[in-house]
């Protein structure tokens, strides 16, 4: 099976070759008369034959994929192994490509070529060659592939920060995203030079990952992205500043709790409490009492966590009651929802009286918030 599996692949290798052949003798030679006439080519039969190509390409791996020979080889430490070009990973590479405007006829080709080539590669080694692929997703899974041995394998780390200079802001994206997965603090410094890239998208991937590794050094210049045009960016500013915890944080955060954005003032509350901000207190206090909006639970999370217990009373009360009592299924199903969110832990002997209701849909609502009650402890 593993010969017919070589096999195969050759063949679809000789195909890639002959159609690539083909297509630069159309496209690229001399011609007085239209593209191909004399050849009787058609693009849309080249593309037709390309589809047709990958579907083998599927199998070919698909098959590769069960057909490995068992060896006797115990002794010999092997490298997790990595699930690479499933379907629909396929379909979203597709798609991707198609956003990218990196659809066009030679990438594919370059791409599947690519795949074909490393298919008798481990799937260490396949990482490394996908990282030189011309296709985006390819490059993207050279980056997962890798992930997996990074924190024990030098030359991983150092293959996945080169990325980061990648012409594709997705792959840089990505990037980003994997050192913070990897945790590495000495990814720090490369991750706020990522601060001034020219996509929003992987600056705003660069704040989260210097939140997530409590970057305190950081903390000035992601202040600085309170102030940003677009407003996602703010909050994933005033996010990072909850988990970076640097000494200017307390009076950006307060400024914060103004913004014409409400996920911005959202985060900006929750982060106050997560750095301890006592100062805080009194401004987040008139909020609560004043118009708390759809940031209610969020103030009294925090107002709880910088020690005013008093609106945490307050909600658990009137929701508990609520779910109890109201005559109306949908307040009391949105009233364990709720006191799922800020008071899971305390709500605990609620859920499991309500386990016993008489409507099932608050019966199943009450068994939900415990088994997320479980989950999140």
């Amino acid at each position: 099976m593993a010969k017919r599996t070589v096999s195969l692949a050759l063949a679809v290798t000789a195909m890639v070759f002959a159609i690539f052949s083909i297509l630069l003798s159309v496209v690229g030679g001399p011609s007085e008369t239209t593209p191909g006439s004399e050849l009787g080519f058609d693009l849309r039969q080249f593309e037709g034959k390309l589809t047709r190509l990958e579907a083998q390409l599927e199998r070919v791996e698909k098959e590769k994929a069960t057909t490995i020979p068992i060896e006797d080889d115990s002794d010999v430490e092997k490298p997790e192994p990595v699930a690479l070009d499933t379907e629909e990973e396929i379909v979203g590479e597709e798609e991707a490509e198609a956003d990218e405007a990196e659809d066009s006829l030679a990438v594919r080709i370059s791409a599947l070529q690519t795949r074909i080539e490393a298919l008798e590669s481990d799937p260490i080694q396949r990482g490394y060659r996908y990282l030189d692929s011309d296709s985006v997703e390819l490059r993207k899974q050279g980056i997962l592939a890798l992930e997996r041995i990074a924190n024990s394998d030098p030359e991983a780390l150092a293959a996945i920060k080169d990325m980061l200079n990648d012409p594709s802001e997705d792959v840089r994206w990505l990037s980003v995203d994997t050192l913070a997965d990897l945790e590495r603090k000495e990814s720090i410094p490369l991750l706020m030079g990522m601060l001034d890239d020219s996509s929003e998208k992987v600056r705003r991937e660069a704040i989260n990952s210097l939140g997530r590794l409590g970057a305190a050094d950081a903390g000035p210049e992601i202040a600085g992205f309170l102030e940003a045009e677009n407003s996602e960016t703010r909050a994933r500013a005033a996010d990072a500043l909850g988990r970076v915890k640097f000494a200017g944080a307390e009076t950006a955060l307060l400024a914060s709790l103004a913004d014409r954005d409400s996920e911005v003032r959202g985060q900006a509350i929750s982060s106050l409490g997560e750095i301890g901000a006592k100062n805080a207190v009194p401004a987040l206090r008139k909020i609560y009492n004043e118009n708390p909006g759809d940031q209610r639970y969020r103030l009294v999370n925090s107002l709880k966590s910088l020690g005013d217990n008093e609106p945490f009373n307050l909600e658990f009360k009137r929701l508990s009651a609520q779910a109890l009592e109201s005559e109306d299924y949908n307040k009391r199903t949105e009233a364990i929802r709720s006191l799922t969110y800020f008071a899971k832990t305390e709500a605990k002997g609620l859920f499991e009286q309500l386990t016993k209701d008489p409507h099932k849909r608050v019966r199943d609502y009450a068994s939900w918030a415990l088994r997320n009650d479980r989950r999140r402890r």
